[in-house]
């Protein structure tokens, strides 16, 4: 995720220095030079390899639902949890895929593609939607910081016998996990109000060595504790966080077009997304499987509160090793994730202009304040990762990929024919020039007759609305489930 994260922010700082803060340009040129920079960023890209797009789609994936995913294995089951990870990579694989059938090779991103099929409404959708799921991705990877970080917090007061507050505990009046936040969201805030983060990016693309020493650590630590795979939970039916955690560790339809793109072999596309996924269910299973192990029979150490696999495994010099990689890796994706947020939330209000710096300075205040509160009352991980993934996953794994398909293939495409529900406000768009940071569109999509064969209407639309029937009551189970427990 952070290298594609990267490749984002870098895109949208060059956008906003050159574009949005330039006060001379007309909006038609702001526009222009807009989608100039997008075309010089797929053009300008190294073209990877099969295997490299393969690795590159999976380490967008693969990110923070590392930690949380032992402790799911355990909790649901190795061998439930092992196929609830199937069942969602195989959904959000065909759904990735879908995307990428209908997208042209000149439509750079998503957007474009959403915009010509399904029209301007289903692009507000998804664009609402990847704030959210951005925002509390954030969210997440703070919380996730100050684990890090009291940990290793409370490692250094024991040995100069400073008190402190249990990280279980909500506690201001002495040193304890809320001043933890605190502080360091204080730190953070001063790198979010900034407006060029090029050292940041260019730090981000170290993070792999975070995650690479963590699924070795979690491997290594499964397989000493091997013996007890015997007391190991096999199987329950209590699977509805791990099937909203799932649904957002295999989500990366938002950023799948721009990787592609850069795909030597276009013809390949299909095929290395399928790999990818594979690829990636494999990390998660054995990551999965052996942290399930290496936490069995262990107790909750001091410092932990048993929301991540770290919180279960004995503290020496190795698992300080982790959490200060872990720590250093989260820093710096955070502030790009508060800064793509930001973007995307003024372009949908002033598209291409700059946004007053008042607006600037209140929407970061309020997201790291928002942050802080979930951090500071302790929120579940596995609760926000669950519902984020489950109910905002469903617009952008299940809903517009879908309907792109299904509208594709079947819908009248006319330009001017408001009777059609999912595109009626095409026209509209498009008679508005002035108002779209698109450019006018060809409606025609790319010929999928021999796609159209393969199966008749209805049992594709059984199929597909299926597959959206098991995305909607993931949903609902999870917003009901936390009231359960």
């Amino acid at each position: 995720m952070a290298n594609a994260l990267a490749n984002d922010a870098l895109i949208q700082q060059q956008i906003d220095q050159q574009v949005i803060q330039n006060p001379n340009l007309s909006f038609a040129q702001k526009k222009s030079l807009r989608k100039s920079i997008l075309k010089a960023s797929v053009a300008n890209a190294p073209k990877n390899s099969s295997f490299q797009t393969i690795l590159s789609v999976s380490n967008t994936m693969v990110g923070s639902s590392l930690l949380v995913i032992p402790v799911l294995f355990s909790q649901s089951g190795i061998l439930s949890a092992l196929i609830v990870a199937l069942v969602f990579c195989l959904i959000s694989c065909k759904t990735c895929q879908l995307q990428m059938v209908h997208n042209k090779p000149e439509e750079l991103d998503l957007p474009q593609t959403i915009m010509r099929i399904l029209g301007q409404k289903y692009n507000l959708i998804f664009n609402i939607t990847n704030i959210i799921i951005l925002y509390f991705a954030g969210v997440v990877y703070f919380i996730l910081i100050c684990n890090m970080l009291y940990s290793l917090v409370q490692l250094l007061c024991r040995q100069l016998d400073i008190d402190y507050a249990p990280k279980t505990d909500f506690v201001l009046g002495k040193l304890s996990y809320q001043w933890c936040g605190i502080i360091y969201m204080c730190l953070l805030f001063l790198i979010m109000l900034q407006k060029n983060l090029t050292l940041i990016i260019k730090l981000v693309q170290y993070g792999v060595i975070s995650i690479i020493a963590l699924i070795m650590y979690i491997i290594t630590k499964g397989s000493i504790n091997m013996p007890e795979i015997v007391n190991a939970n096999l199987f329950t039916l209590d699977v509805v966080t791990l099937c909203g955690v799932f649904s957002v560790a295999f989500m990366v339809h938002s950023c799948i077009v721009p990787i592609m793109k850069n795909n030597l072999q276009q013809e390949n596309n299909l095929r290395d997304i399928a790999i990818s996924f594979g690829w990636t269910w494999l990390i998660y299973a054995l990551v999965g499987v052996f942290g399930a192990i290496a936490v069995q029979g262990k107790v909750i150490n001091p410092s932990g509160d048993g929301s991540t696999v770290l919180d279960y495994l004995e503290q020496n010099i190795f698992s300080y090793g982790i959490q200060v990689l872990q720590l250093l890796q989260l820093t710096t994706v955070f502030p790009l994730l508060a800064f793509i947020t930001r973007s995307q939330f003024f372009a949908l209000i002033y598209k291409l202009e700059q946004p007053p710096q008042k607006w600037f300075v209140f929407y970061t205040s309020i997201v790291a304040f928002t942050t802080l509160l979930f951090q500071c009352f302790n929120i579940s991980v596995s609760l926000i990762l669950s519902l984020s993934g489950a109910v905002i996953g469903f617009f952008q794994i299940y809903l517009i990929p879908i309907q792109l398909h299904m509208t594709c293939l079947y819908a009248k495409k006319k330009v001017n024919d408001n009777r059609i529900g999912l595109i009626n406000d095409t026209k509209e768009y498009i008679e508005n020039p002035d108002e779209s940071i698109f450019d006018e569109q060809d409606f025609k999509c790319i010929d999928h007759s021999a796609l159209k064969k393969r199966f008749n209407k209805q049992t594709r639309f059984i199929f597909y609305y299926i597959i959206m029937l098991i995305g909607a009551m993931m949903g609902f189970l999870n917003i009901i489930a936390p009231f359960f427990k």
